[in-house]
């Protein structure tokens, strides 16, 4: 779950602009930050969880592709994997199906929730227009952080990613669930995280009363690509 891009240009970008950032260590998680086009008070928040066994460097170079409204923050998982690179959580050998050590995930969801919190002290940042995003692992981390703290989050944009057992009990039954807005994209040749338990999440929360939004892509594998990206921002600023 490593590889996150499709196409030569984000990749090319990352190398360029990323090792000209800094990695931040002032808040619980380490990060990198892109802040938005024109200064503005309170600007809307976008927080990225990257994938198993990689880095905050590696979807900071997705912010390039975003509305330059936003604050964008690119978080790095706090578990180190021994052959480098970070996972938000362990996977648990329970079931067939990918699932969570729950003790981490919890962990996790809650340092997430923090640090969002120490963003919006830092970077005073809009409290109302708050977007958790991630690809694979990291889009498991979206679900895990909206669905259970939507009085925190907007919108959640899952990337490639599905949803866990751990979590589904866990939803909360707050009236402000309702509102909260979700973005998914799966592509249909999926091998890590299978495109059925992608649309099967969806179907899932569809019974509990919420509307995601679901963009499939023919062919697509593990991976992100530029109409996941136009997608996603067409999404992003119709504020629907």
């Amino acid at each position: 779950m490593k590889s996150a891009f499709s196409f030569l240009l984000i990749v090319t970008l990352c190398v360029l602009s990323c090792t000209a950032q800094d990695v931040h260590t002032d808040l619980s998680l380490k990060y990198m930050v892109r802040k938005p086009a024109s200064e503005t008070a309170a600007p809307p928040l976008i927080v990225l969880m990257h994938g198993y066994g990689s880095d905050e460097k590696d979807l900071f170079s997705l912010s390039t592709y975003l509305p330059g409204k936003f604050l964008i923050v690119s978080a790095r998982a706090p578990y180190p994997l021994p052959g480098g690179g970070n996972q938000w959580f362990e996977r648990s050998r329970q079931t067939k199906k990918y699932d969570a050590v729950k003790e981490q995930m919890e962990n996790s969801r809650m340092l997430v929730l923090k640090f969002i919190s120490e963003i919006h002290e830092r970077y005073h940042t809009s409290s109302t227009e708050v977007y958790v995003m991630g690809f694979s692992q990291g889009a498991i981390m979206s679900y895990a952080t909206g669905l259970t703290a939507p009085e925190k989050i907007k919108g959640i944009g899952v990337l490639s990613g599905i949803l866990p057992s751990y979590i589904r009990p866990r939803i909360s039954e707050n009236h402000s669930i309702n509102a909260l807005r979700i973005f998914v994209a799966h592509g249909t040749q999926d091998p890590v995280l299978p495109y059925d338990d992608g649309k099967e999440a969806v179907t899932y929360l569809e019974s509990k009363g919420l509307k995601p939004e679901m963009h499939s892509y023919p062919g697509m594998p593990h991976t992100i690509s530029r109409e996941v990206i136009n997608d996603l921002n067409k999404w992003l600023l119709s504020n629907k």
